[in-house]
């Protein structure tokens, strides 16, 4: 694991593994991730799992971690984006001494995947090179654009992400109304500024229109758009709370953990609508403009009189938001025991593997 998001999506394998005499699982980070984010190392050794953590500089050049016991190898996000250079680098020298190798949809918009959109900081298609991608969806239905050889690999399980987040207590002081989480990506270089300057004052407006409220700001665990430029937010209405995740006690509030304590989320395009339609949380997605297919059926606000609606709407129950969000799930997601499935998975072709290396009798 190299990213802060690796973890959500891991943590379900590794703790299934942990339990399943098939598997002897060791877990890698970065030493990177070790020190940007310590909910990582805290999650793993509360599982008795101690990471091996290895330095960027050694993954990318070969030298970590030791492949020489190892049957198979899982990553949580690889491809030949810059941002993925040290699973990619893992996975490709796995690869080439013959190691079954597994790499994880890690969101509803996966860059290669089901995202298409160019990078300014990479040239050319982004390709994986895991033997095996496990998709969350089924395969005849990835976008017409996903590489071929691409395709040919894939693997449908579902997500290993729980569906029901437990619920938790939240850090809010004096909070007695319905809570409202509002989460942002603004990083991400699909936005304009004119998407930012909108969504900012959207959201000033409509928590000073609704002050019995708690508007719960969630940034991007890694980007932190609006962590990182608070006086965006100065002047703010009081019952606007940063969940900055760099500042205690909010550091281990997970997105699931979110999603499944308060009464709504409004976000901008990102998994956390299809993580918050699976734990049938209310639901919708910022637009402004935006051509947003993959986001269809749910509500697409496109100002601030349509965060007012979505939210008035909430707090008076609507069936048809609810069948919404299933249908929307139900487009992106297959059902069934996604981590037993990658187990299963695994084990075969692990088996598969090592039958093929194994010398033939002689006569």
């Amino acid at each position: 694991m190299d990213l802060i998001q690796d973890l959500d999506v891991v943590l379900p394998i590794v703790e299934r593994m942990r339990t399943d005499r098939r598997f002897a699982v060791t877990v890698a980070i970065t030493d990177w991730l070790d020190k940007i984010s310590p909910r990582v190392s805290r999650e793993l050794l509360a599982r008795s799992v101690v990471p091996l953590v290895i330095t960027k500089k050694d993954a990318i050049e070969g030298l970590e971690p030791d492949l020489g016991r190892i049957g198979a190898v899982i990553t949580a996000c690889e491809t030949n984006h810059p941002a993925h250079r040290v699973p990619h680098a893992v996975v490709r020298r796995a690869n080439n001494r013959a190691i079954p190798t597994y790499t994880l949809q890690h969101g509803l918009e996966n860059i290669g995947l089901t995202y298409f959109e160019p990078y300014p900081d990479h040239d050319g298609p982004i390709e994986m090179a895991s033997s095996t991608i496990l998709t969350w969806g089924p395969v005849e239905k990835l976008p017409a654009e996903v590489n071929p050889t691409m395709r040919a690999r894939c693997f449908a399980v579902g997500t290993p992400k729980p569906q029901q987040p437990p619920r938790v207590e939240l850090p809010l002081q004096s909070q007695t109304g319905p809570v409202v989480a509002v989460f942002e990506n603004l990083h991400w270089e699909r936005y304009t500024d004119s998407y930012r300057e909108t969504f900012i004052r959207d959201l000033r407006q409509v928590a000073a229109a609704r002050p019995e409220m708690t508007f719960l700001l969630k940034p991007h665990h890694a980007g932190r758009y609006l962590a990182k430029n608070k006086h965006l937010l100065a002047d703010a209405p009081s019952n606007i709370v940063l969940a900055d995740p760099t500042v205690s006690p909010w550091e281990h509030y997970t997105a699931g953990a979110i999603i499944g304590s308060v009464d709504a989320v409004i976000t901008t395009p990102s998994t956390v609508a299809l993580d918050a339609a699976g734990a049938t949380c209310p639901v919708a997605v910022v637009g402004y403009g935006m051509t947003l297919p993959v986001y269809e059926p749910l509500p697409i606000l496109t100002d601030a009189g349509s965060w007012l609606s979505f939210i008035d709407g909430v707090r008076v129950g609507s069936s048809e938001l609810q069948c919404r969000m299933k249908e929307f799930r139900m487009r992106h997601v297959i059902e069934g025991d996604a981590v037993g499935h990658i187990l299963d998975k695994i084990a075969a072709d692990v088996g598969r593997t090592s039958e093929g290396k194994r010398p033939r009798r002689r006569a």
